[in-house]
């Protein structure tokens, strides 16, 4: 098990495996035979409201789960029955740490869970559920003692910049957090939102729609998540002020940025004007429209990176010492005001505040703030610390550093979730929100983000764990895409191509993935890869397809294992072809910056004209890119809208005319 777990392997199960792992297992003489029928009787506690909904779902699927095969049914009860043979109820004298923890102890007479809060024994139930779907009906006596590090556990999936996942992908997605005893979720939303009264906002892209937060919403009820809304309301809003009918109601326009030698992020205006009525009005009337589909009493209004406040049209409301850091703060305040009608606190991203620290003071008292960083070394503890001592509620935001990546950065970010882990455990965080963007059009295939997404989950519940060996074994075995369980240390292994193939890392992104997209001609990536390091990776990555293409032949061996032990087959099938065409195309990457270095010169001596050899390679470099166009549709629509696909393929076909051009 992982480091930060006490578990006593004596007479365990030998295929115990549970995720996240629990802090205490001990090991008990003799065994409970599961029988074929049986009764769930649940206790909720009197004053902790809320959350029945969650356990008795959870219990549903608990029960449905231990009567499979048998032709039999297992009942769930509110009411006290001293027949019951497993029992779920709350006790006065459990003496646990943290808020939500749980006991479970499994003894000859059946099963017992203690627990003070519903979310205590919603958790407790998700760790049932694991234990039932083991092969086996004889579950050694044992007791768990288990409890988090954070009552707040989070996923943040970017779904503006490209891929917009199909309502059936998120449900299912909810289900898998969930199992992981993540209790928060959040969409972030730009333009991606079917706005009734703005229907140009959307008109580039496939959008949710009001029924499709209201149905997620639902489900992450029943799941025991808090759904909380995050839309843009301050930067970031370059999707819609590009729009002509809009375009009036941005702070500055990049050419005024230009002509002040300021550096512009986009070619198209980035923030709202806060001292512009008409900018307020629209944020309120996309609120109003907005914020009725979630139940949640929080909503992230996000008003980060607005790095343009005050350089246009609100200049003379911002003159003065603190004259841009106080219109952030009023419109901060203005945002929060709006929220309350909806009856929600705020969230908002911390970056600008933290330039005014002295400030902190006169954001709404119920804010909480989402410290972000993504970098391993990122600063948690002082900015924590800093938090911690203005008495500021916060949480730590770390990311799965899959954007701007074709495999990911492993390395990087199992580092940076650890880092604030620990950090905001040690100054009081209330919350770890683990973040998953989509820069420049979300290239990355979901099942790429599994590795880091899991040790959020991991690191979430319990702070000291560390990302070993033992971790991508753990969640081999929960996400069993394979006979061997390995799928997981071959996806992280490619997860870190980008540090084998250079002596230098990138800042917020991989050389391999800046290889791919870098045109034929430009050299400033390819001078950056080292090219005896690039010709060990080909023959690494190559390894990995090998294993992979073996597992995927294999794979109908595993369906009925798979629908057995997991409840989101949607996403779980999907691992081994997006891992798999993952390292094709780091490879085909690979191959490519291999024939750029010698055709151009940046590895060595340039190769005037072509040779046959070369002209070879470049043939089977063009049907092997067609083919990946191909198959990145395929698997891109197999969990997704439409959306911006066009704008990952417009990559795919650049390169494929490039080795025309070189033909």
């Amino acid at each position: 098990m992982l480091q930060g777990a006490t578990i006593d392997r004596k007479r365990l199960m030998p295929q115990l495996t549970l995720f996240p792992p629990p802090r205490e297992v001990k090991s008990l003489p003799g065994q409970w035979t599961v029988p074929e029928s049986g009764i769930v009787e649940i206790s909720l506690p009197p004053s902790d409201g809320g959350g029945a909904e969650a356990v008795f779902h959870a219990a549903g699927k608990l029960a449905a789960l231990l009567a499979a095969g048998s032709g039999r049914k297992w009942r769930i009860t509110g009411k006290r029955e001293p027949s019951a043979t497993v029992s779920l109820r709350v006790a006065a004298d459990c003496d646990l740490p943290g808020r939500d923890g749980y006991q479970i102890q499994v003894n000859s007479g059946g099963v017992t869970v203690l627990s003070g809060t519903s979310a205590g024994l919603h958790n407790a139930v998700q760790t049932l559920l694991q234990l039932a779907r083991h092969k086996s009906r004889r579950w050694k006596n044992m007791i768990i003692r288990d409890w988090p590090d954070f009552p707040r556990r989070g996923f943040y999936l970017d779904v503006s910049r490209g891929k917009v996942p199909a309502r059936g992908t998120l449900i299912a997605l909810v289900h898998l957090l969930a199992e992981w005893k993540i209790n928060e979720f959040q969409l972030y939303i730009e333009n991606v939102f079917e706005f009734k009264s703005h229907p140009d906002f959307y008109a580039d892209t496939t959008p949710l729609t009001a029924a499709d937060m209201r149905a997620i919403d639902g489900e992450c009820k029943k799941c025991g998540i808090d759904f909380v809304p995050s839309l843009i309301s301050l930067g970031h809003f370059d999707k819609i002020l590009r729009l002509p009918r809009y375009r009036h109601l941005a702070e500055v326009e990049p050419e005024e940025l230009r002509r002040q030698g300021v550096k512009t992020w986009c070619d198209n205006p980035w923030t709202l004007c806060v001292t512009d009525p008409a900018a307020q009005k629209l944020l309120a009337e996309m609120y109003a429209e907005f914020l009725p589909n979630f139940s949640s009493r929080r909503f992230n209004i996000c008003c980060d990176e607005s790095w343009d406040l005050g350089l246009g049209r609100s200049r003379q409301a911002a003159a003065g010492a603190d004259g841009t850091a106080r219109l952030y703060v009023d419109w901060v305040n203005r945002c929060a005001q709006m929220a309350a009608r909806y009856g929600k606190a705020v969230q908002l991203w911390a970056d600008i505040i933290f330039k005014h620290p002295e400030l902190l003071a006169f954001l709404p008292s119920d804010a909480a703030l989402l410290e972000w960083g993504y970098r391993a070394n990122h600063p948690f503890a002082g900015h924590g610390k800093l938090l911690a001592r203005c008495r500021r509620r916060f949480y730590v935001c770390p990311g799965t550093s899959t954007w701007q990546s074709l495999g990911g950065r492993t390395d990087n970010a199992l580092a940076n979730i650890a880092s604030a882990a620990r950090a905001g455990r040690r100054h009081g965080a209330e919350g770890l929100l683990n973040t998953d963007w989509g820069d420049y059009g979300h290239q990355q295939l979901f099942s790429v983000s599994l590795v880091p997404l899991a040790f959020g989950a991991v690191a979430a519940w319990n702070s000291r764990t560390k990302p070993d060996g033992s971790f991508l074994e753990l969640l081999g075995q929960i996400l069993p895409a394979d006979a061997s369980g390995r799928w997981a240390t071959v996806a992280a292994d490619l997860g870190n191509v980008y540090r084998r193939i250079s002596h230098r890392a990138l800042p917020n992104s991989s050389l391999d993935w800046q290889l791919f997209r870098e045109p034929w001609a430009k050299t400033d990536f390819l001078k950056l890869a080292d090219p005896h390091r690039v010709k060990k990776e080909i023959a690494r990555v190559e390894r990995h397809i090998a294993l992979l293409s073996r597992w995927q032949s294999a794979k109908t061996v595993f369906i009925h294992r798979r629908r057995r032990r997991h409840g989101c087959p949607l996403l779980e099938t999907n691992i081994l072809p997006e891992i798999l065409f993952t390292a094709r195309l780091i490879c085909h990457t690979l191959k490519r910056t291999e024939l750029r270095m010698r055709l151009t010169g940046a590895g060595g001596k340039r190769c005037v004209h072509p040779r046959p050899a070369e002209l070879r390679r470049a043939r089977e470099l063009l049907k092997d890119i067609v083919q990946l166009n191909r198959q990145y549709r395929g698997l891109w629509l197999r969990g997704n809208r439409q959306s911006r696909l066009v704008d990952v393929q417009a990559h795919y076909k650049r390169i494929a005319a490039e080795y025309r051009d070189l033909l």
